[in-house]
């Protein structure tokens, strides 16, 4: 592949008209007499796409229930008009002016309204998705504001459009260029996936350390070990709590703006009020409309009477009570009766039990969740502020990658400046970057699947020559058992690392249907690392894993000294290189084993080393 700086070099950037850059610029239909839209006496066959449908990363949407549709009769007509292909470009020309997208897939069951300038690029002179990119940046898109026309809904007509100035370089750049671009996109996406993920693990594990320490038997336990009084009490809701219904107010009573937020039949304040029913540090659940919803509010507050708020007494925090409730929410919201407006009456929430430690005790609980709760309001709050720096970062090497500087000619040599933000872009995400070994413990990237309830006794008395399924046991002990037996539940059907765990302490690959005995485990990959990989490590370093085990009848490691064990991860290519190099060592000791043993013992040697070699990073 040709480097990007060399083609670079002395390249000269021509500036030409949009219009000259264009086979076309034609514009959709809207449906007047020719057409209804989400006609319902009629077979709806194809898509009519708007400005709306565009997502926020300005790519075409098709959303049942949101996303109008045609008749295919209705798509031909407009295309009579549009003339839509795969690789034209989409161009709001009316309201929200400017939004780009690109037709990524043949037309033919969609087509666009009259608002929108269909553009067919010449791509013998331009890419679509550098005309793409280009359209979506702020150089272009400044120009573009200060030539919109109307006052109540703006707008951009076509000959002002045509007229408007494109850097085109040579179609080698325009690729490099797009490269990039897209790969700073994807950059962005993935972040914004990441993210999300790490929220949800988040959200996951606080629900858990939540409903465990709100357990009955997590709090008889701490309760026996840290308190004088080791007995846990157990008491129905409306024994600790006087219930209370709020009062409605009109409304013309309420205000935008205020000292005491509103609350009727949402968890969201319906307004403000001058005046306050009930004191901060208060629980209440929502009775109608968002029935069985549970609120804390740690402000003074005006409760309407869709409201019913706890008042509770000495024995239990409100804070502590909240708690409780949002662990037992599911109970809650089961006795939700579904009318046209749900309700909830105190009678269906009254007998809920609540398990009553001691105020020290629920102080501390309330302090560890209230301590998950800024966490989890933290990565919320990271969450779009690390996006929005990543766009930002986009953004820029968008623009630097797109603004060809001019004096007064058309043309320009492009300076050194450019090759080195070119450059630097490239290596952010990872065009021309360097591959790096990452180290990952095997918990991070592997799933460890549990075995089979089964004794040696009973493998002996099962196996059979044509049974499907392979077991394994301690040493080389192996039965085949049919599917039927082993139970669907207990295959694994994934290459995976088989853990011998006791006795001999060893590592087994296999990629067939298998299972083993539950005092063993396995490990597979769902991801991109190669799980064959991590065999050869860990088989590699199997005299660490031995010398972890515990000294009994029968030395034995823990699912810990695994699911803990780092390993050095590089690409998934270099991964497969590996693999194939040792594979082939393999199969060479293999071959040789039926004769000749000084060249087995060579050999052995040999796929020793180079494979201590292969698997050797250095930090």
């Amino acid at each position: 592949m040709t480097n990007i700086l060399e083609l670079l070099k002395n390249e000269k950037v021509e500036w030409q008209k949009l219009k000259d850059i264009l086979i076309s610029i034609n514009t959709g239909l809207n449906p007047r007499k020719n057409f209804v839209l989400n006609d319902r006496g009629r077979i709806l066959t194809s898509w009519y796409i708007t400005t709306k449908d565009y997502s926020q990363n300005e790519k075409i949407e098709f959303i049942e229930g949101k996303t109008a549709k045609i008749t295919e009769e209705a798509r031909k007509i407009i295309n009579q008009r549009s003339k839509l292909e795969k690789g034209d470009l989409l161009f709001s020309a009316v309201g929200t002016v400017g939004k780009v997208a690109l037709v990524e897939i043949e037309p033919d069951n969609f087509d666009v309204n009259e608002s929108t300038f269909i553009l067919k690029p010449n791509n013998s002179i331009v890419d679509s998705k550098y005309l793409m990119y280009y359209l979506r940046g702020n150089t272009f898109q400044n120009i573009l504001s200060s030539n919109l026309k109307g006052s109540t809904l703006s707008g951009i007509r076509k000959g002002d459009l045509e007229c408007f100035e494109i850097p085109i370089p040579s179609p080698e750049t325009q690729e490099k260029i797009v490269e990039i671009l897209d790969k700073l996109t994807n950059y962005v996406t993935e972040l914004q996936s990441e993210l999300q993920s790490e929220l949800q693990l988040r959200t996951k594990q606080y629900t858990y350390y939540r409903d465990k320490l709100l357990s009955e038997d997590y709090l008889n336990k701490i309760t026996k070990e840290m308190e004088e009084d080791r007995r846990l009490r157990v008491e129905k809701l409306e024994n600790i709590c006087e219930f209370k219904r709020g009062k409605r107010l009109v409304k013309n009573e309420l205000q935008e703006e205020g000292d005491f937020p509103v609350y009727q039949n949402s968890i969201t304040p319906l307004g403000y009020y001058h005046e306050k029913n009930f004191d901060k540090d208060t629980t209440f659940i929502i009775s109608a409309g968002a029935a069985g919803e549970i609120v804390y509010s740690d402000r003074d507050f005006w409760a309407a009477d869709d409201v019913y708020v706890l008042l509770t007494r000495e024995v239990i925090m409100s804070r502590y009570l909240y708690y409780c409730l949002m662990s037992k929410q599911y109970i809650i919201q089961s006795k939700v009766r579904k009318t046209s407006i749900p309700r909830l009456s105190k009678d269906d929430i009254e007998k809920i039990i609540i398990p009553l430690p001691s105020l020290s005790l629920q102080n501390k609980i309330v302090k560890i969740l209230d301590k998950f709760q800024i966490l989890l309001a933290d990565t919320k709050g990271l969450l779009p502020e690390e996006i929005e720096k990543r766009q930002k970062q986009y953004e820029y090497y968008r623009e630097k990658l797109l603004t060809f500087d001019i004096e007064c000619s058309s043309t320009h040599i492009i300076s050194n400046v450019y090759y080195n933000i070119l450059q630097e872009a490239a290596g952010i995400v990872g065009v021309d970057i360097e591959d790096k070994v990452e180290w990952k413990r095997i918990s991070d990237f592997c799933k460890r699947q549990k075995g089979i309830n089964i004794t040696a006794k009973q493998m002996k008395e099962l196996t059979t020559e044509d049974g499907d399924v392979k077991v394994f046991a301690g040493g080389n002990t192996v039965a085949y058992l049919y599917q039927e037996i082993v139970g669907r539940e207990n295959i694994v059907d994934k290459p995976s690392v088989i853990v011998k765990s006791r006795g001999t302490i060893d590592f087994e690959y296999f990629d067939k249907i298998f299972t083993h005995k539950n005092e063993m485990w396995s490990y597979s990959i769902s991801d991109k690392n190669n799980i064959k990989y991590l065999y050869y490590y860990m088989k590699t370093n199997i005299e660490y894993f031995r010398s972890r085990a515990i000294s009994g009848k029968l030395p034995q490691i823990s699912t810990g000294v695994t699911d803990n064990y780092k390993i050095p991860l590089p690409p998934l290519h270099v991964q497969q290189h590996i693999v194939n190099i040792l594979d082939k060592f393999d199969t060479l000791v293999n071959d040789i084993k039926e004769g000749l043993p000084k060249e087995i013992e060579q050999r052995q040697k040999q796929y020793e080393y180079w494979r201590e070699q292969l698997l050797s990073f250095n930090l």
